[in-house]
């Protein structure tokens, strides 16, 4: 009998042994050495010799349930094609993560005091960008701007815009729109697990992982450059003073953005905030979803304070990651938010808003 490993095939070891998994199988499985060894040579045809008559074997006992549960297949049926599902367009990359990240074996509430008391022995890292008292920051103005657009017309009026005028941003607006989406507004005092901030948007254990940098092209009274946003001391600091609109297009993919936009915001995960408290990688999910709330926070604002925002992950992870000059391994780009006055149609829509004139079937 010839028979080849189903494919996809991921082959995972962990603390409780080894799980085989595939985005084409329902099941997940645990098996021994052997049986994961064999799954291995089977990535190419494997010649399975029948049982003698009388006899067992249990290479074959192992063949016939790795075939009946589909991680097996008889290598000269036809590979049947799989049903269309969101693994088939992401790849199995994005359903190994997604497996790898379900089902997370959390603290039992016996092992909290322990887990507690060894989270103290680790350093904890700042919650804030901090370069040091002599490192130049150009203060932001604490007077901040105000909003007097209802909720209810900030949920409504909310849009993603990508074109702009070329009326600079005011630095007022600037200063509200970074305090809102980046600063703590609030502290809470935590005990021996330190002081927190409390920010507008919500984050795993207030461990606020989301810091900001700023690319400024046409804001009053802030020159042109790069800046790193300072949550604590609300100033810019500067990071290069060379900031290029086609250079950011290059790197977002070419989307337009970049072209008339007054400023733009790249969120930034500082990861180990994170992980000096979730130690497991669902904490991952946490931190793509605690971007996802300060982006809606930035785009809200900046609704209620005139300007319109557009908001991509489509960029070049490595080019952004060294024009801000992020530390390799432990910081990395998550989003990249354009800002300025919108462009609109004379009631307030992008200009590039089309609404149906004729009956749709909703799909």
């Amino acid at each position: 009998m010839l028979v080849r490993a189903v494919d996809p095939l991921f082959i995972q070891p962990d603390a409780s042994g080894i799980q085989v998994s595939s985005p084409l199988v329902p099941a997940r499985l645990r098996v021994g050495p052997e049986t994961a060894q064999l799954l291995i040579s089977a990535r190419t045809p494997l010649s399975v010799p029948e049982a003698e008559p009388g006899t067992t074997s249990s290479l074959l006992a192992a063949v016939e349930q790795l075939l009946a549960l589909g991680f097996l297949v008889k290598a000269d049926d036809e590979p049947v094609p799989a049903a269309p599902s969101p693994w088939d367009a992401w790849g199995p990359v994005a359903w190994w993560f997604h497996q790898r990240t379900r089902n997370v074996a959390f603290l039992p509430e016996e092992e909290v005091g322990a887990f507690r008391s060894e989270l103290l022995t680790r350093p904890r890292p700042s919650g804030y960008a901090h370069p040091g008292p002599e490192t130049p920051v150009l203060l932001l103005p604490r007077v901040r701007q105000p909003m007097t657009m209802s909720f209810q017309d900030v949920l409504e009026q909310r849009r993603t815009h990508r074109t702009f005028t070329d009326q600079p941003v005011s630095l007022d607006a600037l200063a509200t729109l970074l305090h809102y989406s980046f600063a703590p507004l609030r502290f809470s005092d935590c005990g021996d697990l330190g002081v927190t901030q409390l920010r507008a948007a919500a984050t795993g254990g207030a461990r606020h992982e989301t810091d900001a940098y700023v690319a400024v092209f046409n804001v009053r009274d802030v020159s042109p450059g790069l800046y790193r946003y300072d949550a604590i001391r609300h100033g810019l600091l500067p990071v290069d003073a060379r900031v290029d609109r086609e250079s950011w297009e290059e790197l977002t993919s070419r989307q337009g953005f970049f072209t008339t936009g007054s400023f733009a915001l790249i969120t930034v995960a500082v990861a180990e905030r994170m992980s000096w408290k979730y130690r497991h990688a669902r904490a991952y999910r946490f931190l793509m979803q605690d971007v996802g709330h300060v982006a809606q926070v930035v785009s809200m604002t900046a609704t209620a304070l005139g300007l319109g925002a557009a908001i991509t992950g489509a960029f070049q992870d490595d080019l952004v990651d060294q024009a801000l000059g992020l530390d390799p391994g432990s910081e990395f780009a998550t989003f990249v938010m354009v800002c300025g006055t919108p462009r609109t149609r004379p009631d307030g829509m992008p200009l590039d808003s089309d609404f149906p004139t004729e009956p749709w079937a909703l799909s």
